[in-house]
């Protein structure tokens, strides 16, 4: 694999973008346990991971994720760089994040994500929520690309997220 593929993301190569879903597993992990977490500390952590362990680090990552989400209180509010967020928010950002980097490392290695058409619908639905929340300032997306109606759910996810899907 030649994680030194550009990606879809500006300025990020395949490597950074699966570093940087690390990075939000980590944190949002620590998150969870009550505990805010210190992301400069984190990025520098995960810089020192080698390319070759990058897939069973990330891995690792969502499984603790995962426990942490299944034991968190739903009506708890938990700290994170976005404020505060109840354990449900929690699960959709990441599940976004996830959906949304993985089809830019697909990309940048010229692969198609697969994913079920149902888990995108609802990543979109909830992309399109917290987007009208978002401080006017607050610019983390690009903005919307186009898409043809028809196009795969995955692909309509990454193109209201500012990703060329036709280029």
């Amino acid at each position: 694999m030649d994680w030194t593929r550009d990606s879809p993301c500006d300025k990020w190569d395949v490597s950074e973008v699966v570093r940087h879903l690390i990075v939000g597993e980590r944190a949002f992990t620590t998150s969870l346990s009550g505990s805010a977490y210190d992301l400069p500390a984190l990025t520098a952590e995960v810089a020192k991971v080698p390319n070759t362990d990058l897939p069973a680090t990330y891995a690792d990552g969502a499984e603790q994720l995962r426990t942490a989400l299944a034991a968190a209180d739903p009506a708890a509010a938990y700290p994170t760089g976005l404020g505060p967020m109840p354990a449900p928010a929690v699960d959709q950002l990441r599940t976004i994040e996830a959906l949304t980097h993985g089809w830019d490392a697909g990309r940048g290695v010229g692969r198609l994500l697969v994913v079920d058409d149902d888990v995108a619908e609802r990543a979109i639905t909830h992309s399109l929520a917290l987007l009208e929340r978002l401080p006017p300032d607050r610019t983390p997306f690009g903005p919307p690309q186009p898409v043809a109606d028809d196009a795969r759910a995955i692909d309509r996810l990454a193109a209201l997220l500012g990703r060329d899907v036709n280029g």
